[in-house]
């Protein structure tokens, strides 16, 4: 069978519009299976991140170096934040736990920032989640930004 130049140009443009809506498909595939991944991956603050073990270190560490500006009860002083009840727990709502790393990390203490290792930092984290009613589990929380971006502080239990 012969085509004439019309009908081959009407046989390939049925092609493409059959094949170009599946080859989108296919393309778009990889990337809605990552979003799925990240999400399955993300967790929060409910889902026992730390142990209790690194908690207790974290309250050592937190009495040591914390306690003097943020006091015991984690409830702030002059011009130290509270670290515990609602306007606390509603700044940090939604955001990462690597955010609240490096804010301490960073800006802790006032007089001299920057001077907490990472590891201080994220037992002190964990004490303050075990503190604010977050449960522990078996697993310690880990100090690397990776791990943090995907830990959600999340105030409401699910």
């Amino acid at each position: 069978m012969q085509w004439s130049a019309r009908g081959r140009r009407a046989a390939g443009l049925l092609g493409a519009l059959i094949v170009m809506p599946l080859w989108a498909g296919l393309a778009a595939t990889p990337l809605a299976g990552t979003a799925s991944r990240a999400r399955r991956t993300e967790r929060t603050t409910w889902d026992s991140v730390f142990s209790a073990a690194q908690a207790g270190r974290g309250e050592t560490t937190y009495k040591q170096l914390c306690a003097r500006c943020h006091m015991e009860t984690l409830a702030g002083g002059d011009e130290a934040g509270e670290l515990t009840g609602s306007a606390f727990m509603s700044s940090w709502n939604g955001q990462s736990l690597a955010d609240l790393h490096e804010r301490i990390r960073t800006t802790m203490p006032t007089d001299t920032p920057g001077v907490y290792t990472s590891q201080q930092v994220t037992d002190v984290i964990a004490y303050m989640l075990r503190f604010n009613g977050f449960p522990p589990g078996s697993v310690e929380l880990t100090h690397t930004n990776d791990a943090l971006k995907n830990i959600r502080f999340v105030t409401a239990k699910p």
